[in-house]
């Protein structure tokens, strides 16, 4: 079992509540646990894929995305997009999952990068 460092950030950096440590046999391991622990990832996950999902033409909500004009202006707006990520990436596999996870990146403060990075070594400070 190696270590992993899953990481969700912005611009401004790393903060106690944007990474996490898990022990998992590969990157896949560690998607797959993502997905089937989803309630306490799902901050991580529409922080970044779900930004990416939402402009994607095949994948995304075209017409219902259109129809809001690329603007979420409240929470019913969210929860019908919502509504339909979730289903979404919930069917993913732990592959697709994290070919999804390497396409985001930092824009700013609308997207955050999702990352999952194999610790490969740790230093000892004492």
């Amino acid at each position: 079992m190696a270590l992993f460092l899953i990481t969700c950030v912005y611009d401004e950096g790393v903060y106690e509540s944007s990474f996490r440590v898990v022990k998992a046999s590969s990157r896949e391991a560690v998607a797959k646990y993502i997905l089937s622990h989803y309630e306490s990832y799902e901050d991580f996950v529409t922080r970044s894929i779900f930004y990416k999902w939402l402009y994607d033409p095949k994948e995304g909500p075209v017409e219902l995305w259109d129809s809001m004009n690329h603007v979420i202006l409240n929470s019913e707006d969210k929860n019908k997009l919502m509504n339909v990520f979730k289903p979404w990436i919930l069917n993913l596999s732990p592959e697709e999952f994290l070919k999804w996870a390497d396409r985001t990146r930092v824009d700013g403060d609308s997207e955050a990068k999702l990352s999952v990075y194999e610790i490969k070594q740790v230093e000892a400070c004492e």
